[in-house]
């Protein structure tokens, strides 16, 4: 379990106003999960959605399957005063062999990717809270305690082009493939934890 009071303990220009910490030891019942969804959107390159339903399928995809089934492997930064400015959600578990992730079309292309790389993650921040090394942090307790449990590498996957990719390089991640799908080009990115 891992909680970083960001600034005392790490450097690379984080201020000591923000805490890195799992989600369980911040909000333990889960009453901040709002704050999470607006995480969610407000980070998030969809904007619009056909229906409530669509959006709703959205959220259930990107963060609902998370809070629901992998809790203890959520971490959130929050500052001093409580506020939740942004979160990761992770997951040990590799998508191109677990059902929970069967929606998700293109991890079935790639089991020679993932069987490498089976841990994944996703970062989200608000926009005021970028830029101070946040992510990093972030990625650093996870990256900690999947080593700490066994996995051997983790992936993200993104769009090509897209302003992510430069973080998840900035962290660590290297470009392992390129995935064709739905007419544009995904990118896989992994990172080998030590074992």
């Amino acid at each position: 379990m891992i909680s970083l009071a960001v600034g005392s303990s790490y450097e690379d220009g984080v201020t000591a106003d923000v805490t890195i910490a799992k989600r369980a030891i911040l909000d333990p019942s889960g009453r901040r999960d709002g704050d999470l969804d607006r995480i969610f959107f407000e980070s998030s390159a969809t904007k619009s959605f056909v229906s409530d339903e669509a959006r709703n399928a959205f959220r259930e995809r990107w963060l609902g399957r998370y809070l629901k089934n992998y809790p203890n492997w959520i971490y959130v930064a929050a500052t001093l005063d409580g506020e939740l400015i942004g979160y990761l959600l992770g997951c040990l578990d590799d998508p191109a062999t677990t059902p929970l992730f069967d929606d998700i079309g293109y991890f079935r292309t790639i089991p020679h990717l993932t069987s490498v790389y089976p841990a994944h993650l996703h970062v989200n921040l608000l926009d005021h809270a970028r830029g101070r090394g946040l992510g990093a942090k972030l990625v650093a307790a996870f990256v900690t305690d999947a080593a700490a449990a066994g996995s051997r590498g983790i992936h993200v996957v993104s769009g090509e082009g897209m302003r992510n990719i430069r973080f998840y390089a900035n962290v660590g991640f290297k470009r392992a493939g390129l995935i064709p799908w739905n007419g544009r080009n995904l990118v896989f990115l992994g990172r080998k934890l030590p074992a």
